[in-house]
């Protein structure tokens, strides 16, 4: 699993790459196809990486974010309709469960 420092230095690396390409294609107008494919794989990759630090910054690695899902629907269900429809009607007399 890559660290947080080591995202940022991908994404850094990839970017210094994709720009010498981009001037390589300007200065030398070369418009092969070749040159075309590896800067759209760079860019790929680079979206993957952004994506890959949004999910860093907001703490979502290690498994933290299935222990969010597990607990919501525990507490609510497993969509946000079940969270907001009404509860059903009981039997006068039958305890009621809440749920917090």
């Amino acid at each position: 699993m890559a660290t947080p420092s080591t995202t940022i230095q991908r994404i850094d690396q990839l970017s210094d790459q994709r720009s010498r390409l981009y001037r390589l294609a300007f200065d030398s107008r070369r418009g092969d196809q070749e040159l075309k494919q590896h800067i759209e794989e760079i860019t790929a990759e680079l979206d993957q990486l952004w994506d890959l630090r949004r999910r860093e910054r907001v703490g979502k690695l290690d498994g933290i974010d299935l222990l969010v899902e597990r607990s919501y629907v525990q507490a609510y269900g497993q969509d946000y309709r079940d969270a907001v429809a009404p509860a059903a009607v009981e039997e006068e007399g039958q305890a009621v469960a809440l749920v917090a």
